[in-house]
Order: structure tokens, then sequence, then C-alpha cells
């Protein structure tokens, strides 16, 4: 999530943003309530907004998604890729898959969704099935190794969704503080390899907190 309305925008286009953004289902709104109560970084709800859109419009049927957090994402993409559809999830704390699970049962998609708990690099180096949509949502520093995992992977028509790519705005700032330095660097260069892969068609998107979206050539 970013930390504040117009992290990127100005205030009063993300204030107008937020205001239309349709109201989420109750289950929605509360894994929203409770990730604030819990300070636990979720996608912003225009971001779902966005994943679901593309869920739906690319016919995805194999999902994985890179940092499961509590589910939210993940319930937000099989829901609008349909039931047909699986979504493969990866989290690497013990404590938050279980938290995860607790939602997904809720939302009636413990058959449809798995949530792996591992650590991501090593999860997708073992993913040997093509991906059909990839959204990417975990530790920023890890970005461009999670991009070399699944390019190969991709089907011939998949996708990647990658959030937080402009990280508070520091990643197009000259002064970045020291302690985002590490941040701010892995995440330049994940967005320069996704706009200049020559197997992809990018974009970089001022959603939520930068969103980039590709799609194979």
């Amino acid at each position: 999530m970013k930390d504040a309305l117009g992290a990127i925008l100005r205030p009063e286009q993300a204030a107008y943003l937020e205001g239309v953004e349709p109201a989420r289902d109750p289950l929605l709104a509360e894994m929203e309530e409770w990730a604030r109560e819990h300070g636990q970084p979720i996608s912003d709800p225009e971001v779902a907004s966005f994943l679901a859109v593309t869920a739906r419009l690319s016919g995805a049927r194999s999902i994985v998604e890179v940092g499961t957090n509590i589910g939210y994402g993940a319930i937000v993409l099989a829901r609008a890729a349909g039931e047909d559809a699986r979504v493969i999830t990866i989290e690497n704390d013990a404590e938050t898959v279980v938290v995860a699970r607790g939602f997904i049962a809720r939302a009636g998609l413990s058959s449809q969704i798995e949530v792996r708990q591992a650590d991501a690099l090593a999860a997708l180096a073992v993913l040997t099935d093509p991906i059909d949509l990839v959204y990417i949502d975990c530790v920023k520093e890890h970005y461009p190794a999670y991009l070399d995992l699944v390019l190969p992977k991709l089907s011939e028509r998949g996708a990647v969704v990658a959030d937080n790519v402009l990280w508070k705005g520091l990643v197009a700032a000259a002064d970045v503080p020291a302690h985002e330095i590490g941040r701010v660097q892995a995440l330049r260069t994940f967005n320069h390899a996704l706009l200049t892969d020559s197997r992809l068609r990018s974009v970089i998107l001022p959603l939520g907190d930068g969103v980039a979206y590709a799609a194979r050539v």
C-alpha cells in the first residue's frame, strides 16, 4: 500500500480517484481494515481493480502471485479470472500464511488458490508449467531476480503485473534516503529491464504506488 494519498498524483487527483473507486464487497473491505490495523501492506483498491480487469481480459488460466500477504490480491485475481483458473500464491511467513488461508477459505476459494509457504525465489525456480499472469508484490530488492525467473516461463500471451515500482515516488527522485537506496536501485533496474526487454510490451502506470504492466510479444 502507498504510504499516503497523493504519493504519486497530486493530492486532489488522488482524492478524486479514491472517491470514485467502487466499494469493495464486505470481505475485501474487512481485509483492508485488517491490513490497516495490523500494518500489513496489501494492494491499494485501485490496483486491485486493475488486477481484476487484467485477469478477466487476459483470459489467464494459470496465475502466479509473488507475495501473498493476507490473500487480498489472490482473492481478487481468482474471482476475476473465473472458476477454471488456478492461482499459486507464494508467502514465506508462516503466520501470514495462516491468515491468508483463513480469508481465502471464507471467500470459498480454497480449491482454486494454493498458498505455498516458501521463499519466493526458491518457489519460482521450481515452477515448471507455463504461466499466463504473474503478479509481483514482494521483496523489492528481489524484483529483478523475480523477473529473470518468470520471463522464461510466461505462456505465449503471458503478462506481468508488478506493484510499488515507483516506491513512494523515490524511484524518480534525485535524492534518496540511505535506507531506501537498495530498494530504489533494484526497482530502477527492474523497470528498465521490463521496459527494454524485446520479449515484452510494457508500460508503467501511476496507480497506487506505481504499477508496471507488461505483455509478452
